[in-house]
């Protein structure tokens, strides 16, 4: 892989991003849109790749095995979980997938990882997916103590040797305010911030055991 981990996992979320930006803005398969991204990369330009879709949808035959092209209309259209795809190869749909494309001539499509099953090959878009399975997962959620369990309730509120009371003030809501928006908000600049914060973050054999 070329360059360094860091530079591929900022690129990548931005890659996931931009594929899920056309795929609602084209109502078409993601990972379809990934293929057709290296379409492009393969082929170089717009008219290239239709001059070669026929090889470009034989090498895809066990991905999509519902797969064809309108010479007519250039239009590619696929049958994927049961749902029609439909997608104009052109000029607009090369330039929307522009950042795509050039992730793509960066690395590849394809990424090689090792798990528990063995050596496994598959695209960047579901390699992340997989590590994002990954990931510590919230299972317990209240909206305040009211709605939290008893047990809960008698460790954190009614237990004097654990309960704790703190002053809030102004400050305070405004700092948490924006460290949530760190975590969940969905704004570019919040965005940026949780992946430098994922990416900064140092954990030991410990952590992952735990």
């Amino acid at each position: 892989m070329k360059g360094n981990i860091k530079e591929f996992v900022t690129d990548a979320f931005d890659y996931l991003d931009e594929l899920e930006t056309t795929s609602i803005n084209y109502s078409v398969n993601r990972y379809l849109l990934e293929y057709i991204a290296n379409g492009f990369v393969k082929y170089k330009t717009v008219d290239g790749f239709i001059k070669h879709i026929d090889d470009w949808i034989r090498s895809l035959v066990r991905v999509f095995p519902e797969l064809g092209f309108n010479h007519d209309t250039n239009q590619i259209n696929a049958t994927i979980d049961l749902i029609d795809q439909v997608v104009v190869v052109d000029e607009a749909l090369y330039e929307q997938l522009s950042y795509v494309i050039n992730v793509q001539t960066k690395y590849g499509i394809l990424i090689k990882f090792k798990s528990d099953s063995g050596e496994q090959t598959t695209t960047i878009s579901r390699f992340f997916e997989t590590i994002n399975r990954m990931f510590p997962q919230i299972k317990d959620r209240y909206k305040g103590l009211g709605s939290s369990d008893s047990d809960v309730m008698a460790e954190v509120v009614l237990d004097p040797k654990t309960r704790r009371i703190y002053r809030v003030n102004i400050e305070d809501i405004n700092r948490a305010k924006q460290q949530m928006g760190v975590l969940v908000g969905k704004n570019k600049e919040e965005v940026r911030q949780r992946k430098e914060l994922l990416l900064d973050f140092k954990f030991t054999a410990a952590d992952i055991d735990t």
